[in-house]
């Protein structure tokens, strides 16, 4: 007869709320999902898509953290950055330092990621 380990509680407990086992080992099944994930992505044009959250986070690396407290990047469409500035004082100071924001910004993620930087007051 082959001894069988001997769950402990919390396993078991979960398994009787979820209604079933799961495998002690699911090594496995975690190599499957990442090929599987990968796949997908590539069939859907994802693997090589620009991720726009790296540029919203380096916008507080780039300015001050007066100016990052006082706007915040909204959204990168069509390769235009849309920045929402809360102060017009702000905005003004914004507006001029956008060419060598939107010079560094292209240096960082590449100028056909990034063609123009726009500020919105609100």
């Amino acid at each position: 007869m082959r001894y069988r380990p001997r769950r402990p509680l919390k396993d078991r407990v979960l398994a009787e709320w979820r209604g079933y086992w799961e495998p002690q080992d699911v090594s496995k099944f975690e190599q499957e999902i990442d090929s599987v994930v990968a796949k997908t992505m590539k069939g859907l044009g994802l693997k090589d898509r620009f991720n726009e959250e790296q540029v919203f986070e380096a916008w507080n690396e780039m300015v001050d953290s007066f100016v990052a407290a006082n706007a915040r990047p909204l959204v990168l469409e069509k390769k235009v950055l849309s920045i929402q500035v809360l102060h017009s004082t702000v905005h003004y100071e914004l507006e001029r330092m956008k060419g060598g924001l939107l010079r560094r910004m292209q240096e960082r993620f590449g100028a056909e990621h990034i063609r123009e930087i726009r500020f919105r007051l609100g």
